[in-house]
């Protein structure tokens, strides 16, 4: 990224940060809850981010059709993973500090949006309801977190 101009890297990041506003919707966060065994909003936003990671086929599938992430992990998936891969939201922002030679406490001029949770408002704890929205990945963690 670092062989972007600056103005490319800042859009990069806006493009990156409505794909992350674009998954914040409470099907994806429960897919998270229920990979993860948990998910409060930091954590949220790092599975969001590894899912921008995973790529453009991975990601439209995902917001077609959370329960489709049964295909992408396992049941002994390892949670760390996300979190190690999530490290994608400070690409842009280290890549315009190298290009720029502006220091981590320069103000750095990529938007923050801020987003509204989209969907319906549901109970990630229970299992009746997982099994309704997720029935894919609630079979595959069934037993993993009980």
């Amino acid at each position: 990224m670092t062989q972007l101009p600056a103005e490319d890297i800042i859009e990069w990041n806006h493009i990156f940060d409505r794909l992350a506003k674009t998954a914040y919707n409470t099907d994806v966060w429960a897919a998270a809850y229920l990979i993860n065994g948990g998910a409060g909003d930091d954590g949220f936003y790092y599975f969001r981010c590894w899912l921008i990671g995973m790529g453009k086929d991975i990601y439209g599938a995902v917001m077609a059709a959370p329960d489709s992430l049964a295909t992408v992990v396992h049941s002994n998936w390892d949670a760390e993973g996300i979190d190690a891969e999530a490290e994608i939201y400070a690409a842009a922002h280290q890549a315009w500090m190298k290009v720029t030679g502006q220091s981590d406490t320069a103000p750095y001029p990529a938007r923050k949006e801020s987003t509204e949770l989209v969907g319906e408002d549901w109970n990630f704890e229970d299992d009746e309801l997982m099994q309704r929205h997720l029935p894919k990945l609630s079979a595959l963690y069934e037993n993993r977190y009980k």
